[in-house]
């Protein structure tokens, strides 16, 4: 028999908040490593070179980088182009990335005076070109409104992505132990201070050949990126590399395309705690012992010590080793700002009212939504307390995310990047200063750890001064104690690269019912619970509240019951509990219900044939970022509407429910329903995906 899949527990696999922004987050960082590094004429051979690119020990993707000689616009260049794949798993999404990069290279200066890429990772397509123009970059990328340019100082080292000819005269002939390069970051559009230190030589045999290497150190003075090189002696062409997290590329040979494995990132991005706590939200005090290891800012005591959150310890080149503790009080929206606010005259929070790559504040569309949603605030607090709250209802979490707040808007999903940078946008577009910050939080997944993160902070006066919310984590007015700030978010490309965290101390909402009497109110409904595919859920109590235990995934605290019966969870609203009685009043089973979002991308084809007024609007194609699928919502034969997914290649018949813009599919199983703009137009279609489990 035919069934509508919606992929059962989609939101549950990803609760965990944890990716970063977009695609030069985790997987570009292995990529752009290797892509933007090398300088001068190359003394390699023209070819095809294959490289191995290992995670977490498994061989899970590969770089093909070919090198020739090419006449282009009367020149004689040389020309790198590189392919980068990876096949990768997070927290139960499976996703490719794939970059194509390349160089145009003058020999005689050993400089590049083009470059391109291109980046896929899920739903995420990028490009940016850079032309070298005299002592300037121009540089386009589809994140940027127009043309950039960088002015480039002299001696500045124009970098590709094979061969390194600069530090091999350097360490090699001239016999430097450390040097300092103005390096041209590609990716960030600017020159920043990087340092390289001789760490020593060795024989290394790589695909077969045995290479006498030099091994250098680097450290980006702005970054913190760290990087261990090893580099062939004689040609000064990458032979291996290695960056925090256990990655690593390494050369080798062609057969390396056929023998890949899916890399799994949950082990990069969280880290294992030491304590279990399920109620994550209710967390008002933590002390952990912490040694961390960030990626994507140079770290500094005073983005450590912030209002809500202290630390003791030392930071050796962005080596964090110390005790955090963090305390955050509730922002009661005291002395709020009023609205709109005038800080046009405070220089300091200027820099945080104004557009970002990624944050499109002065996007039209995003700015005329955030001031519909803020029409007649009381003061800035409530106005930014509106659009929080929106983003938290109605962007739904997807890894690989929006990568920016305007993709976000119009995908309605993304990870936490993608939310914080919504929310900074619609705040700053209604003249409210708003920033992303990112560091780790505490989350119940795997019996307790703490995944990359990233939320937004306020700026709320100097009274109150920058208050943290997290729309990602349904905190649309707070963040709970488990947060731990590292810093703004600066670069694309960023890590944690967290090598423990210990949990010395934890207050949470636990002390307010031990020992509460519960005379045995939740007995009816504890027990197993027997679904699809062989699943089995558990129904607990957990700090005097109900709770599902999701196997080998996360426990799922529930809301007291509304009107209706429907219990939601509290770290999401798209994710509801209901039960069912047998003929005696006893519980027999347990009902799931996913809220499911999803945006219409197209219109149906013009040719599709006559649609009936009742049913005007609804065709077309709607996709669904978590499980990466479409749904083609068309005309049956007869004049019913039908949907089509593309992750069972199934036709559906939607049967009318009684009211308009609601069906149901033709089992009776999942509802949906259909969603208007103000300007009355489709713009989305909502699944409500029911599984029910019945109790053992």
């Amino acid at each position: 028999m035919r069934k509508f899949s919606v992929s059962i527990l989609v939101l549950i696999s990803i609760l965990a908040f944890t990716l970063l922004p977009g695609c030069r987050s985790e997987m570009g960082t292995l990529d752009t490593t290797l892509a933007e590094s090398g300088n001068h004429a190359s003394e390699k051979e023209a070819g095809i070179y294959y490289y191995a690119i290992r995670i977490n020990d498994t061989v899970g993707g590969y770089i093909k980088f070919s090198i020739k000689n090419e006449m282009i616009d009367g020149k004689q260049l040389t020309v790198v182009n590189e392919y980068f794949f990876a096949m990768i798993s997070a927290l139960g999404a499976e996703f490719n990335t794939e970059v194509t990069l390349n160089y145009h290279i003058d020999p005689t200066t050993g400089r590049f005076i083009y470059h391109d890429s291109v980046i896929d990772q899920g739903e995420i397509h990028k490009y940016s070109k850079i032309f070298i123009e005299g002592d300037k970059a121009r540089f386009i990328s589809d994140d940027s409104t127009g043309e950039e340019f960088c002015d480039l100082p002299a001696g500045v080292i124009l970098e590709n992505t094979y061969f390194f000819p600069h530090l091999k005269k350097d360490f090699i002939d001239s016999g430097l132990v450390e040097k300092t390069y103005h390096v041209y970051e590609v990716r960030e559009n600017e020159v920043q201070e990087t340092v390289y230190t001789l760490a020593g030589r060795e024989k290394i045999e790589l695909a077969g050949k045995e290479y006498d290497a030099f091994i250098l150190d680097e450290l980006n003075k702005k970054t913190g990126l760290k990087i261990k090189w090893w580099l062939d002696s004689e040609t000064a062409a990458l032979l291996k590399t290695q960056v925090p997290g256990n990655r690593e590329v390494c050369l080798a040979d062609e057969s390396v395309i056929r023998n890949l494995e899916l890399a799994n990132l949950d082990e990069s991005i969280m880290t294992r705690a030491n304590v279990s706590i399920i109620d994550i939200q209710a967390i008002s005090y933590m002390k952990v012992r912490a040694v961390i290891e960030p990626m994507g800012l140079w770290v500094t005591d005073e983005g450590l010590n912030v209002r809500g959150q202290r630390f003791e310890g030392t930071v050796d080149e962005n080596l964090i080793e110390g005790i955090f503790e963090i305390e955050h009080v509730k922002y009661n929206g005291e002395e709020a700002p009023p609205f709109p606010p005038d800080f046009s005259e405070n220089e300091k929070v200027a820099i945080y009212l104004e557009r970002s790559d990624l944050a499109e504040s002065d996007d039209p569309v995003l700015v005329e939504k955030a001031r519909e949603l803020t029409a007649g605030s009381k003061d800035s607090w409530e106005a930014a307390v509106r659009l929080s709250r929106w983003v938290a209802d109605n962007i739904s979490y997807a890894i690989p995310g929006g990568g920016s707040a305007r993709r976000a808007y119009d995908s309605r999903a993304g990870e936490c990047g993608a939310h914080s940078l919504l929310l900074a946008s619609f705040c700053r577009g209604v003249g409210i200063p708003a920033r992303v910050v990112w560091g780790c939080m505490y989350v119940p997944n795997f019996g307790g750890s703490f995944g990359q993160h990233a939320w937004t902070e306020i700026y709320m006066g100097k009274e109150a001064g920058w208050v943290p919310v997290d729309a990602t984590a349904f905190e649309a007015d707070f963040v709970d104690s488990g947060h731990i700030r590292i810093g703004e978010f600066r670069s694309a490309t960023i890590a944690l690269n967290a090598k423990s965290i210990e949990i010395l101390e934890h207050r949470t909402g636990e002390e307010k019912v031990a020992g509460q009497q519960l005379d045995g109110k939740f007995d009816t409904f504890t027990g197993d619970y027997a679904g699809p595919e062989g699943m089995v859920f558990k129904v607990l109590v957990q700090n005097g509240t109900l709770g599902v235990d999701i196997p080998n995934q996360i426990v799922l605290l529930l809301h007291d019951p509304d009107e209706d019966g429907r219990r939601y969870a509290k770290l999401t609203n798209r994710l509801f509990i209901t039960f069912d009685e047998d003929g005696e009043g006893k519980i027999s089973a347990m009902i799931l219900h996913e809220l499911l979002q999803l945006p219409k991308r197209s219109e149906p084809d013009s040719t599709a044939g006559e649609i009936p007024q009742e049913l005007a609007g609804y065709p077309g194609t709607y996709h669904m970022a978590q499980a990466k699928a479409d749904f083609t919502v068309s005309i049956g034969e007869d004049k019913g509407l039908t949907v089509f997914s593309t992750i069972d290649n199934n036709n559906i018949r939607l049967v009318p429910l009684d009211q308009p813009g609601r069906f149901i599919d033709e089992f009776g199983k999942n509802k949906i329903s259909f969603q208007k703009d103000g300007d009355g137009k489709v713009v989305r279609m909502e699944i409500e995906a029911i599984n029910r489990f019945e109790k053992q």
